[in-house]
């Protein structure tokens, strides 16, 4: 096997990962503890190693080339399949919205540390531009630019650790608020979710797919990593004064230069994952609903620069909103699906293939159709908003 390929795979499933979910996370862990956050990290790090791993297990099943939705459709039934389009709509275009608008602040913070002066929606618009053109460009852009990628943001969430470590307050750690206890829940959801890269991991290690359940893994486990150090230094640091985005809130202890380095550590996490985010829909658009190309690109490049102009939801309800309920409800059709392809065994033999009781099955189904009651029951109103907006 080629180690190249094998860590190109890594790359795109961690950068998938690590995305504009980072930020929200310090503001949950401050709010309802920072151990509580950490538990949520750890038992749903697990949960999203079998589901990822339960996709690569579909894909390597089936012959046929689909994205989410056409193998819950094959494998579930057409209606189960529909439902799914929806949610990979409402999902990837409320995911790449976030992404937008946290990308265009991050660039006007670090031009505004540079001296440059830009109207906000300018910034946005060069965001946009830049990462349209390379979706348009295809998976090889992607994979070539993934590890540089990678190796960037390990630096920078480094860089942050080491800069915090000496003002951190311990205190801060201790904090708890039972009335809270469950928000962190969709934020994790979202920060934590990898499906979307599953297929180009495959693509990327084709010809040696036993490699996947490894890269899988791997590629799971190391947000976490990143997420607990990022989230440790945020609260330590700036405790009461954790801001939605995390970087406001730090710069206001560490310097500017802090927010120069976070702001461009943001830019890196939230470019590389609206692109691996447009790249799946335009897949899902193309092979699971037959569409053309040319509309394909013009759908996924231009819907999310006209929601910018619509959204009228707050950043942090809005990625825990897409975590819980959509996330919640995409995850509960993986699950079924996996679930039937096991038993029908597909139409070719997959290079691995889990051994997961079905009480796991249930319980994973149970926690994820709970989570989007909850979320759907406190956020009513957003979550009618953001769907209307799509």
């Amino acid at each position: 096997m080629n180690s190249s390929s094998f860590w190109y795979a890594v790359a795109t499933l961690v950068a998938t990962i690590v995305g504009v979910g980072i930020f929200g996370l310090p503001y949950a862990a401050w709010h309802a503890g920072f151990f509580v956050a950490a538990l949520y990290l750890g038992v749903l790090f697990f949960v999203f190693a079998i589901l990822h791993l339960m996709f690569g297990e579909i894909i390597l099943r089936t012959r046929e080339r689909h994205r989410l939705a056409g193998y819950v459709a094959r494998y579930v039934n057409h209606g189960a399949g529909r439902v799914v389009v929806v949610t990979t709509f409402v999902g990837m275009l409320g995911g790449m919205l976030a992404y937008l608008l946290v990308g265009g602040q991050f660039l006007s913070v670090l031009a505004g540390a540079a001296g440059i002066s830009v109207p906000l929606w300018g910034w946005y618009g060069i965001f946009w531009f830049v990462c349209t053109l390379v979706i348009a460009f295809g998976l090889k852009a992607v994979e070539r630019s993934e590890m540089f990628m990678l190796v960037l943001m390990v630096a920078a969430v480094f860089f942050l650790f080491a800069a915090g470590v000496p003002k951190v307050n311990p205190a801060h750690f201790f904090g708890f608020t039972p009335g809270n206890f469950f928000l962190p829940y969709g934020i994790t959801l979202f920060a934590l979710a990898g499906t979307a890269a599953i297929p180009a991991v495959r693509d990327i290690l084709v010809g040696v797919e036993g490699a996947m359940r490894r890269a899988i893994v791997l590629g799971t486990a190391i947000p976490v990593v990143f997420y607990l150090l990022f989230t440790a230094v945020v609260v330590g640091v700036s405790g009461p004064a954790v801001s939605e985005d995390a970087i406001s809130g730090l710069a206001a202890a560490l310097g500017e230069g802090v927010v120069a380095v976070g702001a461009l550590f943001g830019i890196l996490v939230v470019a590389t994952s609206y692109v691996i985010f447009g790249l799946y829909l335009r897949d899902t658009l193309t092979y699971d609903l037959g569409a053309r190309r040319g509309l394909t690109l013009l759908l996924v490049g231009a819907v999310p620069l006209v929601l910018v102009a619509a959204q009228n939801i707050g950043f942090f309800t809005l990625i825990g909103l897409l975590g819980a309920v959509v996330g919640g409800i995409e995850s509960v059709f993986l699950v079924l699906a996996y679930s039937r392809a096991r038993v029908s065994g597909g139409d070719q033999t997959p290079a691995y293939a889990l051994s997961i009781p079905r009480f796991v099955l249930w319980a994973m189904i149970a926690l994820f159709l709970c989570g989007a009651a909850y979320a759907t029951a406190g956020e009513w109103r957003s979550l009618l908003h953001l769907i209307h907006a799509v």
